[in-house]
């Protein structure tokens, strides 16, 4: 199955809220980064396991299409059952990999930071070992819940 992937505005909502309150990605925060949110449908696996979501940095030869700095795909099949607090915890985790460094000069440079300790410690700290499965959350899942693409085959 090929991977067709949509920009996902409400997971750029969840991402706003999230860079504007945790104090994790205020490098995210105060740079000039850009971040397109993405929905695709394709399940990927990687040795395995499934992949929730993935943070990419755009190549400069696909900025004339995708114009950022950053993509964060959420990959559907992988994630359409999952809480909505669960889903804000996995947009999370992928600004974690977002990574800004300041040359010599004072310019931006832009990375895929890779997993590290820190960042696990950080996600388990705050909710466990399985911290990307976490039930419903009445409030956020009003929200959410308007926001999920219902396929088909239930989703």
């Amino acid at each position: 199955m090929p991977d067709n992937r949509q920009i996902n505005e409400k997971y750029a909502k969840i991402g706003a809220e999230l860079i504007a309150s945790e104090d994790a990605l205020i490098d995210v925060r105060n740079s000039q980064a850009t971040i397109v949110y993405l929905s695709s449908d394709y399940a990927k696996m990687d040795k395995g396991r499934l992949v929730l979501g993935q943070c990419e940095r755009v190549q400069e030869k696909y900025k004339w299409g995708i114009p950022a700095d950053f993509t964060i795909t959420l990959f559907y099949p992988n994630v359409c059952d999952k809480s909505g607090e669960a889903i804000r915890r996995i947009i999370f985790h992928e600004l974690l990999h977002v990574g800004i460094d300041i040359d010599k000069e004072g310019d931006e440079k832009y990375t895929v930071r890779p997993h590290d300790f820190e960042d696990f410690k950080l996600l388990v700290d705050r909710w466990g070992t399985d911290w990307a499965n976490v039930g419903d959350d009445p409030i956020f899942e009003a929200d959410i819940d308007e926001w999920k693409e219902v396929k088909e085959d239930g989703c």
